[in-house]
């Protein structure tokens, strides 16, 4: 992940990506960039993958 995303296990629920320390606002371009690089970085990996509906 680039900084400052850091990476947070969820007990047994799965992981939480945290983009920035502060709060995340659409208006900063800073973190909109970063979204989208995160974005792209989880999508090459195979990461991200429509949810299914439970049964």
């Amino acid at each position: 992940m680039p900084a400052p995303a850091r990476i947070e296990p969820v007990e047994d629920k799965g992981t939480l990506i945290v983009l920035t320390p502060e709060r995340f606002t659409v208006s900063n371009s800073e973190h909109v960039s970063l979204a989208e690089r995160v974005q792209e970085l989880l999508d090459r990996a195979g990461l991200l993958k429509p949810l299914q509906p439970q049964p």
